[in-house]
């Protein structure tokens, strides 16, 4: 009974564990986590950014979605650049209605020294 126990409280551990890192797995940042620590940012400011990456996140994971099976045609590859590159603006818009201008440009010098370190091609 005891291990029955003590097995439930793990899986329920870890279940809630992999929840809380989301569908990449328990290595996964949250959203907008680097950008929260770099700037040292308030809970309040925090909470914003990690919606607004979320947000940008859950849209770039429709556009690749959409994008199954059809890899091959350049009309859609195309369509889906496009649609990433709107999504891209959009958050660095929304990050700028809650980051002040020093905070970009500091985050804009952090995506450039990330640059070629295994974070994938941030644009600043």
């Amino acid at each position: 009974m005891k291990l029955f126990k003590t097995t439930l409280i793990a899986a329920a551990l870890l279940a809630t564990g992999a929840a809380f890192a989301g569908p990449g797995g328990m290595g996964m940042h949250q959203p907008g986590e680097r950008i929260v620590k770099i700037l040292n940012l308030d809970a309040n400011r925090a909470a914003q950014v990690t919606a607004i990456m979320t947000d940008a996140q859950n849209q770039r994971r429709t556009v690749f979605e959409s994008m199954k099976g059809k890899r091959g045609d350049p009309a859609a590859r195309e369509a889906a650049h496009a649609q990433m590159k709107a999504i891209g603006d959009g958050t660095k818009a929304k990050l700028a209605q809650v980051l002040t201008p020093d905070e970009m440009a500091k985050l804009k010098e952090a995506r450039k020294a990330m640059r070629g370190h295994g974070h994938g091609p941030m644009r600043g």
